[in-house]
Protein backbone atom coordinates (compact mmCIF):
# COMPACT_ATOMS: atom_id res chain seq x y z
CA UNK A 1 0.00 0.00 0.00
CA UNK A 2 1.50 3.50 -1.08
CA UNK A 3 1.24 5.96 1.89
CA UNK A 4 -0.38 9.10 1.31
CA UNK A 5 1.05 12.67 0.80
CA UNK A 6 -1.35 13.94 3.15
CA UNK A 7 -1.81 10.62 6.05
CA UNK A 8 -4.11 13.26 7.58
CA UNK A 9 -5.59 10.60 10.62
CA UNK A 10 -1.50 10.81 11.51
CA UNK A 11 -2.10 14.75 11.82
CA UNK A 12 -4.84 14.34 13.30
CA UNK A 13 -4.22 12.09 16.07
CA UNK A 14 -0.68 13.79 16.80
CA UNK A 15 -2.19 16.84 17.13
CA UNK A 16 -5.36 15.79 19.38
CA UNK A 17 -2.61 14.25 21.81
CA UNK A 18 -1.07 17.37 22.70
CA UNK A 19 -3.84 20.48 22.31
CA UNK A 20 -2.31 24.10 22.56
CA UNK A 21 -4.02 26.42 25.18
CA UNK A 22 -6.12 28.19 22.45
CA UNK A 23 -7.05 24.94 20.54
CA UNK A 24 -8.96 26.40 16.93
CA UNK A 25 -8.14 22.85 15.27
CA UNK A 26 -10.93 21.24 16.75
CA UNK A 27 -13.16 19.70 14.42
CA UNK A 28 -16.18 18.57 16.28
CA UNK A 29 -18.41 18.94 19.45
CA UNK A 30 -17.03 18.34 23.06
CA UNK A 31 -18.29 14.76 24.37
CA UNK A 32 -21.11 15.14 26.49
CA UNK A 33 -18.88 13.65 29.57
CA UNK A 34 -15.96 16.08 29.08
CA UNK A 35 -12.48 14.62 29.00
CA UNK A 36 -13.71 11.38 30.20
CA UNK A 37 -13.43 9.59 27.08
CA UNK A 38 -10.27 10.80 24.40
CA UNK A 39 -11.75 11.93 20.46
CA UNK A 40 -8.93 10.36 19.17
CA UNK A 41 -6.10 8.43 20.70
CA UNK A 42 -3.19 5.89 19.65
CA UNK A 43 -3.73 3.22 21.61
CA UNK A 44 -3.88 2.88 25.35
CA UNK A 45 -0.20 2.03 26.86
CA UNK A 46 -1.38 1.04 30.37
CA UNK A 47 -3.38 -1.87 28.27
CA UNK A 48 -0.50 -2.40 25.42
CA UNK A 49 1.74 -2.58 28.36
CA UNK A 50 -0.06 -5.31 29.97
CA UNK A 51 -0.72 -7.26 26.66
CA UNK A 52 3.09 -7.45 25.68
CA UNK A 53 3.51 -8.84 29.32
CA UNK A 54 0.89 -11.63 28.53
CA UNK A 55 2.27 -12.58 25.34
CA UNK A 56 5.93 -11.83 26.12
CA UNK A 57 6.93 -9.17 23.25
CA UNK A 58 8.61 -6.03 24.25
CA UNK A 59 7.09 -2.65 24.76
CA UNK A 60 6.55 -0.69 21.41
CA UNK A 61 5.59 -4.14 19.69
CA UNK A 62 1.82 -4.02 20.37
CA UNK A 63 -0.66 -1.83 18.61
CA UNK A 64 -4.58 -2.22 19.45
CA UNK A 65 -7.00 -2.26 16.88
CA UNK A 66 -11.02 -2.83 16.85
CA UNK A 67 -11.18 -6.57 17.22
CA UNK A 68 -9.14 -9.61 15.31
CA UNK A 69 -10.78 -9.43 12.21
CA UNK A 70 -10.21 -6.01 11.59
CA UNK A 71 -6.41 -6.91 13.01
CA UNK A 72 -6.32 -8.74 9.94
CA UNK A 73 -7.55 -6.91 7.63
CA UNK A 74 -5.64 -3.64 8.00
CA UNK A 75 -2.57 -6.00 8.47
CA UNK A 76 -2.94 -7.44 4.82
CA UNK A 77 -3.73 -4.33 3.91
CA UNK A 78 -0.44 -2.73 4.80
CA UNK A 79 1.55 -5.51 3.44
CA UNK A 80 0.32 -6.95 0.14
CA UNK A 81 0.87 -5.53 -3.20
CA UNK A 82 -1.48 -5.91 -6.18
CA UNK A 83 -0.05 -8.97 -7.82
CA UNK A 84 1.98 -10.93 -5.09
CA UNK A 85 1.76 -14.00 -4.25
CA UNK A 86 0.45 -15.04 -0.98
CA UNK A 87 0.52 -18.42 0.52
CA UNK A 88 -2.44 -19.11 2.57
CA UNK A 89 -3.31 -22.76 4.53
CA UNK A 90 -6.33 -24.90 3.92
CA UNK A 91 -8.52 -25.55 5.29
CA UNK A 92 -8.26 -22.06 6.05
CA UNK A 93 -10.68 -19.37 7.97
CA UNK A 94 -11.97 -17.81 4.54
CA UNK A 95 -11.22 -14.16 5.30
CA UNK A 96 -7.29 -14.78 5.52
CA UNK A 97 -7.46 -15.28 1.84
CA UNK A 98 -10.70 -13.17 0.48
CA UNK A 99 -8.89 -10.26 1.77
CA UNK A 100 -5.70 -10.39 0.21
CA UNK A 101 -7.54 -11.64 -2.90
CA UNK A 102 -9.70 -7.98 -2.64
CA UNK A 103 -6.60 -6.18 -2.51
CA UNK A 104 -5.33 -7.59 -6.04
CA UNK A 105 -3.09 -10.26 -4.53
CA UNK A 106 -2.77 -13.66 -5.80
CA UNK A 107 -3.61 -16.43 -3.26
CA UNK A 108 -2.00 -19.84 -3.48
CA UNK A 109 -3.08 -22.62 -1.06
CA UNK A 110 -0.65 -23.90 1.38
CA UNK A 111 -1.79 -27.30 2.39
CA UNK A 112 -2.43 -28.15 6.08
CA UNK A 113 -2.44 -31.62 6.96
CA UNK A 114 -4.79 -33.36 9.67
CA UNK A 115 -1.89 -33.76 11.94
CA UNK A 116 -1.68 -29.74 11.58
CA UNK A 117 1.75 -30.03 9.58
CA UNK A 118 2.19 -27.61 7.26
CA UNK A 119 2.82 -28.14 3.17
CA UNK A 120 5.23 -26.33 0.69
CA UNK A 121 5.59 -22.79 0.73
CA UNK A 122 4.60 -21.32 -2.70
CA UNK A 123 8.27 -20.13 -4.09
CA UNK A 124 7.17 -16.64 -5.32
CA UNK A 125 5.02 -15.84 -2.19
CA UNK A 126 6.06 -12.63 -0.30
CA UNK A 127 3.89 -13.23 2.59
CA UNK A 128 2.06 -16.70 4.15
CA UNK A 129 -1.16 -16.15 6.32
CA UNK A 130 -1.73 -19.21 8.64
CA UNK A 131 -3.73 -19.77 11.95
CA UNK A 132 -2.23 -21.34 15.27
CA UNK A 133 -4.47 -23.52 16.33
CA UNK A 134 -5.91 -23.96 13.31
CA UNK A 135 -8.67 -22.89 12.76
CA UNK A 136 -11.27 -24.93 12.05
CA UNK A 137 -9.43 -28.38 13.58
CA UNK A 138 -7.97 -27.14 16.19
CA UNK A 139 -4.25 -28.81 15.38
CA UNK A 140 -0.93 -27.02 16.54
CA UNK A 141 1.91 -26.07 14.01
CA UNK A 142 4.67 -28.49 14.66
CA UNK A 143 8.44 -26.90 15.74
CA UNK A 144 9.66 -28.22 11.91
CA UNK A 145 6.87 -25.97 10.60
CA UNK A 146 8.34 -22.78 12.86
CA UNK A 147 11.31 -23.80 11.42
CA UNK A 148 9.90 -23.75 7.61
CA UNK A 149 8.38 -19.94 8.43
CA UNK A 150 11.64 -18.94 9.97
CA UNK A 151 13.45 -19.80 6.74
CA UNK A 152 10.54 -18.10 4.70
CA UNK A 153 11.35 -14.67 6.61
CA UNK A 154 14.76 -14.90 6.76
CA UNK A 155 14.94 -14.34 2.84
CA UNK A 156 12.43 -11.38 3.45
CA UNK A 157 9.12 -12.67 3.89
CA UNK A 158 6.70 -12.07 5.89
CA UNK A 159 4.80 -14.63 7.89
CA UNK A 160 1.12 -13.37 9.64
CA UNK A 161 -0.34 -16.15 12.44
CA UNK A 162 -3.49 -15.63 13.77
CA UNK A 163 -3.60 -16.15 17.14
CA UNK A 164 -6.97 -15.83 18.67
CA UNK A 165 -7.58 -19.50 19.61
CA UNK A 166 -4.06 -19.03 21.55
CA UNK A 167 -4.85 -18.91 25.26
CA UNK A 168 -6.94 -21.66 25.22
CA UNK A 169 -3.75 -24.01 24.79
CA UNK A 170 -2.62 -25.98 28.34
CA UNK A 171 0.25 -24.65 28.16
CA UNK A 172 0.51 -22.26 25.09
CA UNK A 173 4.20 -21.66 23.52
CA UNK A 174 5.57 -17.82 22.66
CA UNK A 175 3.46 -16.37 20.11
CA UNK A 176 4.67 -15.86 16.82
CA UNK A 177 5.64 -12.26 17.04
CA UNK A 178 8.39 -13.21 19.43
CA UNK A 179 10.18 -15.69 17.12
CA UNK A 180 10.71 -13.59 14.24
CA UNK A 181 10.98 -9.66 13.82
CA UNK A 182 8.60 -10.35 10.39
CA UNK A 183 6.42 -12.45 12.19
CA UNK A 184 3.53 -10.67 12.88
CA UNK A 185 0.27 -11.97 15.84
CA UNK A 186 -3.07 -11.00 15.20
CA UNK A 187 -5.09 -11.67 18.17
CA UNK A 188 -8.06 -10.94 20.60
CA UNK A 189 -10.45 -11.21 23.46
CA UNK A 190 -13.58 -13.27 21.30
CA UNK A 191 -12.58 -16.69 20.74
CA UNK A 192 -10.92 -17.47 24.42
CA UNK A 193 -12.38 -15.19 26.62
CA UNK A 194 -16.15 -14.55 25.13
CA UNK A 195 -15.44 -10.85 24.87
CA UNK A 196 -15.52 -10.34 21.32
CA UNK A 197 -18.46 -7.55 22.04
CA UNK A 198 -15.98 -5.58 23.26
CA UNK A 199 -14.22 -5.10 19.59
CA UNK A 200 -10.26 -5.02 21.21
CA UNK A 201 -7.84 -6.79 19.60
CA UNK A 202 -4.13 -6.13 18.45
CA UNK A 203 -1.17 -7.08 16.31
CA UNK A 204 2.02 -7.78 17.56
CA UNK A 205 5.31 -7.39 15.69
CA UNK A 206 8.22 -5.21 15.06
CA UNK A 207 7.81 -1.43 15.34
CA UNK A 208 8.74 -1.15 11.74
CA UNK A 209 5.88 -3.23 10.56
CA UNK A 210 3.46 -2.20 12.79
CA UNK A 211 4.19 1.76 11.72
CA UNK A 212 3.10 0.71 7.95
CA UNK A 213 -0.37 -1.22 9.60
CA UNK A 214 -0.99 1.92 11.67
CA UNK A 215 -1.30 4.14 8.66
CA UNK A 216 -3.53 1.63 6.82
CA UNK A 217 -5.31 1.69 9.93
CA UNK A 218 -5.54 5.23 10.23
CA UNK A 219 -7.58 5.04 6.60
CA UNK A 220 -10.40 3.69 7.94
CA UNK A 221 -10.71 3.94 11.70
CA UNK A 222 -10.02 6.33 14.60
CA UNK A 223 -9.14 4.66 17.41
CA UNK A 224 -10.51 1.80 19.40
CA UNK A 225 -13.52 2.32 21.75
CA UNK A 226 -12.25 4.00 24.37
CA UNK A 227 -15.47 2.69 27.13
CA UNK A 228 -14.08 -1.37 25.52
CA UNK A 229 -10.57 -0.17 26.51
CA UNK A 230 -11.21 0.94 30.10
CA UNK A 231 -13.60 -2.04 30.60
CA UNK A 232 -11.19 -4.54 29.32
CA UNK A 233 -8.30 -3.06 31.94
CA UNK A 234 -10.82 -3.51 34.31
CA UNK A 235 -11.72 -7.30 33.49
CA UNK A 236 -8.11 -8.14 33.01
CA UNK A 237 -7.38 -10.01 36.26
CA UNK A 238 -10.50 -11.97 35.10
CA UNK A 239 -9.32 -13.43 32.28
CA UNK A 240 -7.94 -16.87 33.85
CA UNK A 241 -12.00 -17.30 35.15
CA UNK A 242 -13.34 -16.86 31.77
CA UNK A 243 -10.48 -18.79 29.77
CA UNK A 244 -11.64 -21.61 32.57
CA UNK A 245 -15.77 -21.06 31.51
CA UNK A 246 -15.24 -21.50 28.34
CA UNK A 247 -13.21 -24.90 28.39
CA UNK A 248 -15.15 -25.83 30.79
CA UNK A 249 -17.71 -28.34 28.48
CA UNK A 250 -14.71 -29.18 26.54
CA UNK A 251 -13.61 -32.73 27.66
CA UNK A 252 -17.20 -34.08 28.00
CA UNK A 253 -18.22 -32.95 24.69
CA UNK A 254 -15.44 -34.43 23.01
CA UNK A 255 -15.93 -37.51 24.88
CA UNK A 256 -19.67 -37.50 23.19
CA UNK A 257 -18.06 -37.12 19.97
CA UNK A 258 -15.97 -39.72 19.81
CA UNK A 259 -18.56 -42.03 21.12
CA UNK A 260 -20.83 -41.01 18.07
CA UNK A 261 -18.40 -42.46 15.60
CA UNK A 262 -18.34 -39.47 13.81
CA UNK A 263 -14.83 -39.46 12.02
CA UNK A 264 -13.20 -36.53 12.84
CA UNK A 265 -9.75 -34.91 13.47
CA UNK A 266 -9.03 -34.75 16.91
CA UNK A 267 -7.99 -30.93 17.95
CA UNK A 268 -5.23 -30.24 20.45
CA UNK A 269 -6.63 -27.17 21.37
CA UNK A 270 -9.60 -24.23 21.11
CA UNK A 271 -13.52 -24.65 20.95
CA UNK A 272 -13.90 -26.51 17.48
CA UNK A 273 -13.40 -29.97 15.86
CA UNK A 274 -13.67 -30.66 12.49
CA UNK A 275 -15.96 -33.77 11.20
CA UNK A 276 -16.30 -35.62 8.22
CA UNK A 277 -20.12 -35.32 6.80
CA UNK A 278 -19.68 -35.52 2.99
CA UNK A 279 -21.60 -33.21 1.78
CA UNK A 280 -21.31 -30.11 4.03
CA UNK A 281 -23.81 -27.75 2.96
CA UNK A 282 -26.31 -30.47 2.24
CA UNK A 283 -25.63 -31.86 5.97
CA UNK A 284 -25.77 -28.11 7.13
CA UNK A 285 -28.94 -27.31 5.82
CA UNK A 286 -30.36 -30.63 6.80
CA UNK A 287 -29.22 -30.04 10.02
CA UNK A 288 -30.76 -25.98 10.46
CA UNK A 289 -34.00 -27.94 9.92
CA UNK A 290 -33.50 -29.87 13.22
CA UNK A 291 -32.29 -26.59 14.66
CA UNK A 292 -29.07 -27.48 15.08
CA UNK A 293 -26.52 -25.23 13.76
CA UNK A 294 -22.67 -26.50 12.36
CA UNK A 295 -20.67 -24.32 9.97
CA UNK A 296 -19.94 -26.11 6.83
CA UNK A 297 -16.60 -26.71 5.39
CA UNK A 298 -17.03 -24.95 1.94
CA UNK A 299 -17.01 -22.15 4.32
CA UNK A 300 -13.13 -23.29 5.13
CA UNK A 301 -12.40 -24.78 1.33
CA UNK A 302 -13.24 -28.45 2.07
CA UNK A 303 -16.55 -29.45 1.26
CA UNK A 304 -15.86 -32.61 2.80
CA UNK A 305 -16.10 -31.42 6.83
CA UNK A 306 -18.01 -29.24 9.08
CA UNK A 307 -17.05 -27.66 12.29
CA UNK A 308 -18.57 -28.07 15.07
CA UNK A 309 -18.74 -25.86 18.63
CA UNK A 310 -17.01 -27.61 21.39
CA UNK A 311 -18.21 -24.69 24.12
CA UNK A 312 -21.96 -25.59 23.83
CA UNK A 313 -23.38 -26.81 27.17
CA UNK A 314 -23.36 -31.07 27.27
CA UNK A 315 -26.88 -31.72 27.20
CA UNK A 316 -27.77 -30.22 23.47
CA UNK A 317 -24.57 -30.34 22.61
CA UNK A 318 -25.47 -34.43 22.88
CA UNK A 319 -28.47 -34.34 20.98
CA UNK A 320 -27.46 -32.21 18.56
CA UNK A 321 -24.41 -35.24 17.94
CA UNK A 322 -27.25 -37.57 18.09
CA UNK A 323 -29.50 -35.79 15.14
CA UNK A 324 -25.70 -35.18 12.91
CA UNK A 325 -25.20 -38.97 13.62
CA UNK A 326 -28.30 -40.72 12.44
CA UNK A 327 -28.23 -38.05 9.44
CA UNK A 328 -25.35 -39.13 8.10
CA UNK A 329 -26.45 -43.42 8.82
CA UNK A 330 -29.02 -42.38 6.11
CA UNK A 331 -31.71 -42.32 8.66
CA UNK A 332 -34.76 -40.62 8.17
CA UNK A 333 -34.95 -37.87 10.61
CA UNK A 334 -37.81 -35.71 11.56
CA UNK A 335 -38.67 -32.66 13.58
CA UNK A 336 -41.47 -34.89 15.78
CA UNK A 337 -38.14 -36.74 17.06
CA UNK A 338 -38.06 -37.27 20.80
CA UNK A 339 -36.00 -34.82 22.48
CA UNK A 340 -34.91 -37.49 24.76
CA UNK A 341 -33.73 -39.71 22.32
CA UNK A 342 -30.58 -42.13 22.59
CA UNK A 343 -27.74 -39.40 22.56
CA UNK A 344 -24.57 -42.02 23.17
Amino acid sequence: MQKAKFPHMEWAKAHTAKPLPIELGFSGAPHPAGNSYREYGSGDPALEAKIARKYGVPKGHVYLVGGTSLANFVTFAALVERGAVVGVETPRYAPLAEIPKGLGANVQDIRRRADGTLGAIPKTASLVAVTSPHNPTGRLLHEADWKKLVRFADRGGVVIVDEVYRDLQTRPPAVAAARHERFLTTGGLSKSYGLGALRVGWVLGAPALLQKIAHADNLISVQCATPSIDLLKKLWSRLPEFRRNAMRPVRSNLATLRRSGIPFIEPQAGLTAFVKVGDADRCAAAMAKLGVGIAPGSFFGDSRYARVFLGADPRPFREGIAFLRDYLRGYLIGPKRSRDADSS
